[in-house]
């Protein structure tokens, strides 16, 4: 079995932070963009190396095939939304602030002076009016916990695919990993050393 610190949960879990580090500088999802990432992979699995080079083999795979395009997908669609400021008017910048504090100022009287609204707290328009400046910032917040909600899911999809790799190891590397088979192996070795040497004894 391999430590849950080696498995391809937390294999994924550190190489999307290491992406996620980069992302935001990279200005075009393409062949550079996919190289970059790739040896910032390399160099982090080099660096954890350190049990059975099947394991390895198999998390090197797994990068390839599912983490590597997923993760440009997303990161991909993250920039260019980033880009365009989510779609927030003017990027919620001072006058767009501006707007929503008088437009929450506004929206509270109506819905105080409006008789069939059951609005009847004098504060609530000046309260609308001081958290409209607000607004952009728990937008931005909101978009980028999707972001970080997918990436996540894509973790959690990786410790699924680790659990069933683990399910179907193959035997023989179950042994490797309990030693088994080197185990027998030098009794082996050793049985025959000692057939050996007493055949020679028997000759002499």
């Amino acid at each position: 079995m391999v430590p849950a610190k080696y498995g391809l949960a937390a294999i994924g879990q550190h190489l999307v932070s290491l992406f996620e580090v980069r992302r935001p500088a990279i200005a075009r999802f393409d062949g550079e963009a996919l190289a970059l990432f790739r040896r910032e992979a390399e160099e982090a699995i080099a660096q954890m190396e350190k049990q059975s080079p099947r394991h390895w083999k198999r998390a090197r795979e797994v990068v390839e095939s599912v983490l590597l395009p997923r993760y440009l997908k997303l990161a991909k669609a993250e920039n260019e939304a980033a880009a365009l400021d989510y779609g927030l008017w003017r990027g919620g910048d001072l006058i767009a602030r501006g707007a929503f504090a008088l437009a929450g100022l506004v929206l509270g009287a109506l819905m105080v002076w409006i008789p069939w609204i059951p609005v009847y707290e004098k504060w609530l328009p000046w309260a609308l009016f001081v958290l409209g400046p607000f607004l952009p910032d728990a937008y931005f917040w909101w978009y980028r916990r999707k972001h970080e909600k997918k990436l996540e899911a894509l973790v959690d999809d990786l410790a699924r695919e680790g659990e069933t790799l683990e399910a179907y190891q193959p035997l023989s590397e179950v042994h490797e990993a309990l030693g088994i088979g080197r185990d027998e192996s030098a009794t082996q070795t050793a049985s025959e050393a000692e057939s050996a040497s007493a055949s020679r004894v028997r000759t002499r």
